[in-house]
């Protein structure tokens, strides 16, 4: 999990505007609980505007990661075209993975209301968080694992 934090903290520094989801910050709201769920990438949603996408692009770019749109790689000039209908960028370093989707279900605007700043990282609420879980496993058909779980 601290391998994801020096980008996460350079995304801050380069005043882009994001909040992390997914196990990872699940892993932060319930250290004990979550301690034994393996953390296969680190996702975020972007504020779904070009120039806050490009400029996520370009801090990633400048840090060494490569950026990906459904395979084929991207730089700061990306383009709304080259956008749309894709979902999110895939950054990648060494074994790290970033998912940034900027189409999201719950509007930037809630979500963004409903942040709360961890670790110097800002962090979708809990209940954003679930909510998109849901969604995901509804989506597959199949339950979450962690709803079962007591929270």
């Amino acid at each position: 999990m601290e391998h994801y934090l020096p980008i996460l903290r350079s995304l801050v520094g380069a005043s882009v505007r994001f909040a992390v989801i997914g196990t990872w910050a699940l892993r932060v709201y319930f250290p004990e609980k979550m301690a034994a769920y393996i953390l296969h990438d680190c996702d975020i949603v972007l504020a779904p505007d070009l120039e806050n996408i490009q400029l996520a692009i370009q801090a990633l770019r400048e840090n060494g990661w490569d950026t990906q749109i459904w395979g084929d790689g991207v730089d700061a000039n990306i383009t709304l075209d080259d956008l749309l209908g894709k979902y999110y960028v895939r950054a990648k370093t060494g074994n790290l993975h970033l998912d940034l989707t900027y189409e999201c279900m719950i509007p930037w605007e809630k979500m963004e209301a409903g942040m709360t700043l961890r670790l110097g990282i800002p962090l979708a609420s809990e209940a954003d968080i679930w909510a998109l879980r849901q969604a995901k496993f509804n989506e597959q058909g199949i339950e979450d694992p962690l709803i079962r779980t007591s929270f």
